[in-house]
């Protein structure tokens, strides 16, 4: 019996951690502008981290009990050694700890009404993989940098296979510097071929290669075996001078690069491999020289990114663009020097006409946060996104 109560409050415990999920995006937007919700959320993290570590030791517990009761015994023996085992207080302890989980998770539950939390439909979203491809219409302010990238991809080396590091912090534009790289003409003359693949986050050595594969062949790959798949790519980079792009790379493992980079060593003399990250140990995993570590955009450059989204396309008249351009200057400013920011804010503003529109971002609370991983910028968008 003791068994059958501790599976009903485990179940219940999942289906009340359940009903919190819809939730939890509208308590992240208002958690902003809303201390209470912002002690609201971060109590139930805390609550939810404990209940998967109960979780998580319920079922190792139930897995050891399994084990245990499938040794060779006799029945008789089998339950002497239960009631004799800590296991006859397990339940007890479990069911006592997930009472107290589901009463406490409760009141997080009662509290989201008095804090107005609507539930919201969930969005699952991912990263768009990034490509080649890119708009050099609205290229701004990096030229120097595109040529510097260029000479150390041109210049001479001892080496089959040379490495250069794009190195800088998020929404620096490193992947849209590895894109112009990869479109330049001199670029494109100097190499045999061009491939390019999205790494991210998730690194996983078989979607990395087969990417490239496709990228390399520009046909869909019809197989999931990863040795299959290196010798096919060897076989293409064989003899030829080719650059790749490996943008946002995160792994710092020196065996996980020499397995993903072993079927390129291959390639014809001159041959270079770009890697965009976020972190110099990256780089330095990949013994890559030289690093180019990339810097912000200067507050004029900023400032002619955000216009260009703001003005691009709007319904603006010359007149409110000259009575807007000092606010605009103001909001750039505050963008860090970050390309990514200018670009979201310059979207944002382009739906709203009036002056006291552009004043209200402009001095939007999200400007003040403090210890806020995330720039105030794109904290901005997301809170001017319709629900």
């Amino acid at each position: 019996m003791a068994a059958i109560g501790s599976a009903f409050l485990s179940a219940t415990l999942r289906l009340t951690l359940l009903t919190l999920q819809p939730v939890l995006d509208a308590a992240e937007e208002k958690q902003i502008s809303t201390p209470s919700v912002k002690d609201w959320l971060d109590g139930l993290k805390d609550v939810v981290y404990d209940a998967e570590d109960l979780l998580n030791q319920i079922s190792y517990d139930s897995l050891r009990c399994k084990m245990e009761n499938t040794q060779p015994a006799s029945k008789t023996n089998q339950v002497w050694n239960f009631l004799s085992s800590p296991f006859k207080n397990i339940y007890g302890e479990i069911n006592s700890q997930m009472k107290d989980m589901c009463e406490t998770l409760k009141l997080f539950a009662d509290k989201k009404d008095i804090l107005s939390l609507q539930t919201k439909t969930i969005r699952v979203s991912h990263r768009t993989p990034s490509n080649p491809m890119f708009d050099e219409s609205v290229m701004v302010g990096r030229k120097d940098d595109l040529e510097k990238v260029i000479n150390m991809l041109l210049s001479e080396s001892n080496t089959n296979m040379g490495i250069v590091a794009i190195v800088g912090m998020g929404g620096l534009g490193k992947t849209t510097l590895a894109q112009l790289v990869c479109n330049d003409e001199k670029v494109q003359n100097h190499f045999d071929l061009t491939a390019w693949a999205c790494v991210s986050e998730d690194f996983d050595i078989l979607n990395v290669t087969k990417t490239l594969l496709e990228s390399v062949t520009k046909t869909p790959s019809g197989t999931d075996n990863l040795d299959l798949l290196r010798v096919d790519l060897k076989k293409h980079l064989k003899d030829r001078r080719f650059l790749i792009v490996l943008d946002d790379l995160w792994n710092d493992t020196r065996h996980d690069w020499e397995d993903l980079v072993s079927p390129l060593i291959y390639g014809k003399h001159g041959s270079r491999v770009i890697i965009t990250t976020r972190h110099k140990k990256v780089a330095d995993a990949a013994r890559t020289f030289p690093i180019f570590e990339l810097d912000p955009l200067s507050e004029e450059d900023i400032w002619s990114l955000l216009s260009k989204r703001a003005f691009g396309s709007g319904d603006f008249s010359e007149t409110q663009c000259r009575n807007l351009e000092p606010i605009g200057r103001k909001i750039a400013k505050k963008c860090g020097g970050l390309p990514i920011a200018a670009k979201s804010l310059g979207g944002l503003l382009r739906s709203k006409v009036d002056t006291e529109e552009w004043i209200e971002v402009l001095n939007n609370d999200i400007w003040n946060l403090k210890d806020d991983n995330i720039l105030p910028a794109l904290r901005l968008s997301y809170q001017y996104l319709s629900s």
